[in-house]
């Protein structure tokens, strides 16, 4: 993009910093080994390569962590977090686009979510900075993200717990300067702003913008273009499963339940709410670990075990079903921007393009 002349990057620049340890590490081998060192050639992505992997291991390791103190059986957790990882667009993610935000955003999403468990059971105001901290890099690469916020109340029990503690918090006057955290972080943006055009504020996506009077949240989830659960129907289970998670707690169901409601206005209300060339609706992946938690936890509390074989064997279909979808996207049988019903059947579970 272009301001008075000036280059700039349309996007905010926090992937940069998870990034940047693997990006040093392709440039020292780069350098020692007289390569051309651009910022593009082998091993600069050889390295953002390993950093998606890296994340994604570190991401799965925190959502474990999760899923544990809900008391869900290890070998229920093992298989869910295969069924999320390899029935999603997220193994595409890691494996053929490491560079894009996604991949990183569910990394500091999980971690948010794990350390404000970790708040309530503790009330520490080094968990409530380092909180700050995660939000402001969780913006920084993905300004919309933020809205992970709304997911304060699901690591309570009820809402009475939620409204104590949040009340509790907001009287703390000493603690209102950690708020200022997450703004100090995006405040970066500004500086790099500032650095690339001479100006401290611009709206990189110039014409690009929200019409929150008119989402497209039927199309986001179901349409033959990207619909997510056309194309990720192990999701459309996990939400299923989230009246199980009702079951065991009321309170946490419809939280759950309102913040997928909340993320999926949000993201449908963008001009291009398919999110230009894209498996699936990309635009979900950074919060799988809510939908993770009522897979899981519906799985667990399925007593007949019958009935529990049977849902797994469906979700075992379905990831090798998305893998085949996968399959297909990557050799562009499934087109990247322009799918529709007609398409989408004449290639459904078609294997002419392997012969």
């Amino acid at each position: 993009k272009y301001s008075k002349g000036k280059t700039y990057n349309k996007y905010f620049g926090g992937v940069a910093i998870p990034m940047l340890p693997f990006f040093l590490i392709g440039h020292m081998i780069t350098s020692l080994s007289g390569g051309e060192a651009d910022g593009y050639s082998y091993w600069y992505q050889i390295s953002i390569s390993c950093a998606a992997i890296f994340y994604l291991i570190l991401s799965l390791l925190i959502m474990r962590k999760i899923l544990s103190s809900y008391h869900i059986r290890d070998s229920i957790i093992a298989f869910s977090i295969l069924a999320i990882v390899f029935g999603t667009n997220w193994y595409y993610y890691v494996l053929a686009e490491p560079a894009m935000s996604h991949v990183y955003s569910v990394f500091l999403i999980s971690l948010f979510l794990w350390r404000m468990m970790k708040w309530r059971d503790t009330e520490t105001n080094s968990e409530l900075v380092f909180m700050g901290i995660i939000l402001g890099l969780i913006t920084w690469v993905r300004p919309l993200n933020a809205i992970v916020i709304l997911s304060a109340p699901l690591v309570f029990n009820s809402w009475f717990e939620f409204k104590n503690r949040a009340t509790k918090l907001f009287k703390n006057v000493k603690l209102w300067p950690i708020a200022l955290i997450p703004g100090l972080i995006v405040l970066l943006q500004l500086l790099v702003y500032k650095i690339q055009t001479g100006s401290w504020l611009i709206y990189s996506y110039e014409e690009e913008g929200f019409n929150f009077t008119n989402p497209e949240m039927w199309n986001i989830l179901f349409s033959y273009k990207k619909g997510l659960f056309l194309y990720t129907p192990i999701l459309l289970i996990a939400l299923i499963f989230n009246f199980l998670y009702y079951k065991r707690n009321k309170f946490k169901g419809v939280v759950s339940m309102l913040f997928f409601v909340a993320i999926t206005y949000f993201l449908s209300s963008w001009w291009n709410w398919y999110y230009g060339g894209s498996f699936s609706s990309r635009a979900y992946l950074e919060y799988y670990v809510f939908f993770l938690i009522p897979l899981a936890v519906g799985l667990n509390d399925i007593r007949i075990k019958s009935y529990r074989l049977s849902f797994q064997s469906v979700i075992v279909l379905l990831i090798l079903f998305c893998q085949f979808q996968t399959y297909q996207y990557r050799y562009m049988v499934i087109h990247w921007d322009n799918m529709t019903k007609e398409k989408y059947w004449d290639v459904f579970l078609n294997f002419d393009f392997l012969m």
